[in-house]
């Protein structure tokens, strides 16, 4: 008979009051706007019951029997019959909620809109092979057995000692034939054993298969049955440059003893398996999985991988390393292989630097985003002048001290400018692919920091300047460039004439008059608490429960998240928004809202985690990058945290100054903050626990044109001292 296997979406188990008994059960939580609540009700009949309480955001359903829910889905072995069944029910839903694996890969099951199986979209769906973890049938309840039969394993301590028979196995249907025949059950090793030169009869009838143990201890694992987890064979062992061991299997499994911090802070020995790619030729992962399982050992959500922790599982794979030697595969030197080959070795001298792309007053263009010293932006295609030279630098070649058109002179690279004008509405970000997990290699703003910082930038090259005979005249005073800038305002439209938002706000300012607001200092040494309250829960296929006291959203992206809970919940949250995910937060008396960084936006937040280890729970505070580090180089947004109208003033004049190319004097900061929200560059975003959150439009013009009208309206003076 077929089986089929499938994954229901879920969002984990949660204890509920059951409407009927009045009772707290244990439910499945799942989702309204698919068809998987009648999906499982339909499948499991009388061994599953809804008790969702009145008004809850999401259906409960209580299931008898196992179940087994792995990376936020349910799943499931069906006959041909129970799956055409659950395939009539979908196609009566919007969404399906429900998946097929089928060739290795998984299926959305049909719904209203879709006719036919279809693959799921790229953040939806389950990502992982479902053949390992044996899904239950909702028709019997109960989960296949890994193991078939019983093995019987002789041990024996020492020559001439007592005889242990371990049996392991289908053994307990036979429990109670095993207990009168003498047989004891281990505890520890979670298995029957006998002791004495021979199996009773009515227990050999039951063995299918025998094995012989020469461990030393009883009651310590046997190393032989570790090795089907590597294929039969360990083929390698390495050391790995932090010191841990490494082992590869036949089968393509990589296993590494390392340690890890258990949850008492303590150091705890563990070997972690890799598991080799779905694509291997023969896709050894269903095997590998199932030894994992028969010998016990244990898979994290954390890592999502597969590891043992149990000192006796510790123990017999450390002596399995031990007995295999280290791979001598270190390369040979260059005269090494000379002579394995026979070739002589032909010295190259060392080759001359490439000649220089710009020379001195040359026009350059910024051929990526790039900063200057003092962290200014220099946003791609700006123009500049070179204006010093440095001598050639073996490993980062030429570099030139650019001025950059109305924002200051930075050290460049050669390889971060060109000589041809960018063409307009192109953005360069230049970056770095690397392996998951693998470190970033340090951007070229770190190197010439770094370079700085241990007094290694190159020395710059003398610079001759030709003199003529004749004495230079000093500039005349009609050459000598003005000391102030003048920016002529947009002039004010005459009354019934449309106006923009900055000419309204102006005109609103003038009319009335604007309240005194006293500014605070950026940094007086105190540090004033931002408010915080209960809103709801958090969501989003986790384990534990995750509560939210405060977020704010603008324009549809989540920029600042308050949130506590176990460790594990916490950061399975942190770790869904850094990928771009949606996780929902459900009030007790209002829809779920959605919180996410933005389609396509990964690594977007700068997270302030607090860990309390003796309670195991976490408090993290997860801003936006547009709030912690401004982009004053173009039109962006950014963001103020408000704690009082006078600290909002001040730090909004903070973000002015930082912006435009002009002066601003802080007898304008109340005029700047009024007219600011007047002309809508000022705005309260959407929030929740007692966040007060403003969005600054980082608008270099609208902001120089609501200074220039303010001074042509008389609305703020230039102070007497800057006269």
């Amino acid at each position: 008979m077929a089986e089929h296997i499938i994954a229901v979406d879920a969002y984990g188990s949660q204890r509920v009051t059951d409407p009927n008994t009045k009772k707290l059960v244990s439910a499945y939580k799942l989702g309204y706007s698919s068809a998987v609540t009648p999906v499982i009700l339909a499948l499991y009949g009388t061994s599953a019951r809804d008790v969702s309480p009145k008004q809850a955001s999401y259906r409960y359903i209580q299931i008898d029997g196992d179940v087994v829910v792995r990376h936020g889905h349910i799943l499931l072995t069906l006959t041909a019959d129970e799956l055409a069944k659950t395939g009539q029910i979908t196609r009566q839903s919007h969404r399906a909620g429900v998946f097929l694996w089928r060739d290795q890969k998984w299926w959305v099951l049909p719904d209203s809109s879709h006719a036919d199986y279809s693959e799921p979209g790229t953040h939806s769906g389950p990502t992982f092979d479902p053949t390992g973890f044996r899904p239950p049938s909702p028709s019997a309840g109960v989960r296949e057995s890994v193991v078939t039969g019983i093995i019987a394993e002789r041990s024996q301590r020492e020559e001439g000692g007592a005889i242990w028979w371990w049996l392991n196995g289908e053994t307990y249907p036979h429990r109670d034939l095993l207990k009168r025949q003498g047989a004891r059950f281990s505890g520890k090793r979670k298995a029957w054993y006998y002791v004495g030169a021979a199996l009773p009869p009515a227990i050999r009838a039951l063995v299918t298969s025998e094995a012989q143990s020469d461990s030393d201890e009883p009651e310590a694992a046997s190393a032989a049955p570790l090795l089907t987890i590597f294929g039969g064979r360990i083929t390698g062992k390495e050391p790995a440059s932090n010191g841990d061991i490494i082992l590869c299997g036949d089968n393509g499994i990589f296993a590494t003893r390392t340690t890890w911090i258990d949850r008492n802070d303590k150091p705890e020995a563990v070997w972690e398996f890799d598991l080799p790619p779905q694509g291997r030729a023969g896709n050894p992962l269903p095997a590998i999985q199932k030894a994992l399982q028969t010998n016990s050992a244990m898979y994290s959500l954390y890592t999502r991988k597969w590891h043992f922790e149990q000192p006796d599982k510790v123990a017999a794979l450390d002596a399995l390393a031990a007995a295999v030697p280290f791979n001598d595969d270190e390369p040979c030197t260059v005269n090494e292989a000379a002579v394995i080959l026979g070739l002589q070795v032909k010295e190259t001298s060392a080759s001359e630097p490439s000649a220089r792309l710009f020379a001195l007053d040359e026009t350059a263009y910024a051929r990526h985003e790039l900063e200057t010293a003092d962290r200014k932006p220099i946003p791609t295609g700006t123009r500049g002048k070179v204006v010093r030279l440095y001598h050639h630098n073996a490993k980062h070649g030429w570099s030139y001290d650019v001025d950059f058109e109305n924002i200051g002179v930075c050290w460049c690279f050669e390889r971060e400018l060109t000589p041809h004008e960018p063409v307009a509405g192109i953005k360069i970000v230049r970056g770095a692919v690397v392996p998951p997990g693998a470190v970033l290699p340090p951007t070229d703003a770190e190197i010439k920091r770094t370079m700085l910082e241990y007094g290694q930038q190159p020395s710059a090259e003398e610079t001759i300047i030709e003199s003529e005979d004749e004495p230079v005249s000093p500039p005349t005073e009609e050459q000598s460039p003005p000391v102030i800038r003048i920016i002529k305002p947009t002039p004010i439209p005459a009354d019934g004439q449309p106006l923009d938002a900055v000419q309204t706000a102006i005109r609103s300012v003038k009319a009335e008059p604007i309240p005194a607001v006293q500014g605070v200092a950026l940094t007086n040494g105190r540090i004033v608490p931002i408010k915080q309250a209960y809103v709801g829960e958090l969501t989003g296929s986790i384990t534990g429960q995750v509560f939210c006291f405060g977020y704010a959203v603008h324009d549809g992206i989540a920029v600042f998240i308050n949130m506590a809970g176990p460790r594990m919940g916490v950061e399975a949250i942190r770790a869904k928004l850094s990928k771009g995910d949606i996780v929902s937060v459900v009030p007790l008396d209002a829809p779920a809202i959605e919180l996410t960084a933005g389609e396509g936006n990964s690594g977007m937040y700068h997270p302030y985690l607090h860990y309390l280890p003796e309670a195991r729970f976490a408090s993290l505070l997860l801003v936006h990058d547009w709030a912690v580090t401004p982009n004053y180089g173009g039109k962006a947004t950014t963001f103020i945290f408000r704690t009082s109208d006078g600290q909002a003033t001040a730090k909004l004049k903070h973000h002015v100054m930082q912006l435009v190319n002009i002066p601003v004097f802080e007898a304008w900061s109340s005029y700047l903050y009024e007219a600011g929200q007047r002309a809508m560059l000022v705005r309260k975003t959407r929030s929740a626990g007692g966040i007060d959150l403003l969005s600054v439009d980082l608008d270099v013009d609208a902001w120089t044109r609501l200074i220039t009208g303010g001074l042509e309206q008389q609305l703020i003076q230039l102070p007497r001292s800057a006269l």
